[in-house]
């Protein structure tokens, strides 16, 4: 389960990379960010990416930065194929990230 949160971290960490940029935040939400909003979305996807590694880190030792490796480059592969080919579907996984994220820390507690 904690693998699972470690790779919903790493996806909403290079989510909120591909929003810090104009052109992908334009076409998912229409519009242009500020200045501030894309400061945000860069300070978050920093904090994110590391809470994702030491996850990773706290769970397996030896193999926790392996596992991050393999979990960052299925999110890229993943954020980039719906910001290529489904804009729009990019807008609602910024509201399901945080919920799906609740779900997996509440099922981890349960089991």
């Amino acid at each position: 389960m904690m693998y699972g949160l470690a790779m919903l971290l790493c996806l909403g960490a290079f989510y909120a990379f591909a929003m810090a940029k104009t052109a992908h935040y334009k076409s998912v939400f229409g519009t242009r960010p500020n200045q501030a909003q894309t400061k945000r979305f860069n300070l978050s996807g920093w904090i994110i990416i590391l809470l994702s590694f030491i996850v990773n880190l706290s769970q397996a030792i030896g193999y926790g930065s392996l596992m991050f490796c393999g979990q960052m480059a299925l999110s890229v592969l993943l954020v980039a194929v719906c910001l290529t080919y489904k804009p729009n579907w990019m807008r609602s996984l910024f509201y399901l990230l945080p919920l799906s994220g609740v779900i997996v820390v509440v099922s981890s507690q349960i089991f």
